[in-house]
């Protein structure tokens, strides 16, 4: 055996593997699980059963907005839905930045996603229908706001980039 494979045999039976480790491979199992389901509601149940998946994203998020606003001691503005999203971001493993700010809009650019490009089965339709759960959380912290995805990485963009923005304003 060696030193190596001692060594992770100990941390696992001590319960010491490291916390980035854990949240890797649990939101690549995530991720899986979700392309999976996706793909079975499309088969099953078609159109409807992809429906129905995207409305459950959409009410977990708006379920959820209060709470991590909260958590993070934000304002119910464009900043706040912003920096919902980020911190959603950084937990789900995808790296993303503003990268502009006016009073009418925020623009935010992803460039790093733990799922896309890891996952084969990841697809335009994937994050089409994931981005309900951020759409979720950005009406029910500001419900005059958009959301709205310019470019996406599944489509060989080379950022996703989301705009929020009040209703109404582009």
């Amino acid at each position: 055996m060696s030193f190596k494979c001692f060594i992770l045999k100990r941390l696992i039976a001590w319960d010491r593997i490291p916390y980035h480790l854990r949240w890797e491979k649990s939101v690549s199992g995530i991720g899986m699980i979700y392309v999976n389901t996706l793909e079975i509601m499309q088969e099953k149940y078609g159109k409807d059963g992809v429906n129905n998946l995207n409305e459950v994203m959409y009410n977990i998020g708006i379920g959820q907005s209060t709470e991590i606003l909260e958590m993070l001691d934000l304002e119910r503005d464009l900043e706040g839905c912003a920096y919902v999203l980020l911190a959603m971001h950084r937990v789900f493993g995808i790296k993303s930045k503003i990268v502009h700010k006016d009073n009418h809009k925020i623009v935010i650019h992803a460039r790093k996603c733990r799922w896309g490009g890891h996952l084969t089965k990841w697809n335009v339709r994937t994050c089409l229908s994931i981005d309900n759960y951020e759409a979720g959380l950005i009406e029910g912290i500001l419900p005059l706001s958009k959301h709205e995805y310019t470019k996406r990485r599944s489509r060989g963009d080379d950022v996703c980039e989301l705009v929020i923005s009040f209703s109404g304003n582009s």
